[in-house]
């Protein structure tokens, strides 16, 4: 019993479709942790510069208001800490370079899945095509 091109078309775009919902997933599980990281690093950052210049502008009254220069101390350092470690997480896991080769990957995907489900191209071709696309992009298809 041999398979015919339209079976081949049809299983090739079933499997194009899974890649794209699995890169679909994949980038909606990541782009946010893009946004967080980089946010509480901004955040932190800012809070804690706010905190020690205000101590400073402030003088002894602002220092009390806070609880003291130990108290103070304790605060900027637990903010410049969180701020450091969401942008050193952010650069060392590389998410943002992740996003953007997820959203590559779904919009090649996406061509692939078009040129499949409106041409008659060969099967051997676009299969070629869907190999390097998985091979290129093996991360956000596991």
């Amino acid at each position: 019993m041999s398979i015919t091109k339209a079976q081949k078309r049809d299983e090739l775009l079933g499997a194009v479709r899974d890649a794209l919902q699995r890169a679909e997933a994949y980038c909606g599980k990541i782009r946010p942790w893009d946004s967080r990281l980089s946010v509480i690093s901004i955040l932190c950052g800012a809070i804690a510069t706010v905190l020690a210049g205000g101590a400073v502008a402030g003088g002894k009254p602002a220092m009390d208001a806070l609880g003291g220069w130990r108290v103070l101390c304790s605060m900027v350092a637990v903010f410049t800490a969180a701020g450091t470690t969401a942008g050193a997480l952010h650069k060392t896991l590389q998410i943002t370079t992740r996003v953007s080769s997820a959203e590559k990957c779904i919009s090649r995907l996406r061509a692939l899945e078009a040129t499949i489900a409106a041409t008659d191209s060969p099967a051997e071709e676009a299969l070629q095509k869907f190999q390097r696309i998985s091979e290129e992009h093996a991360v956000c298809l596991a």
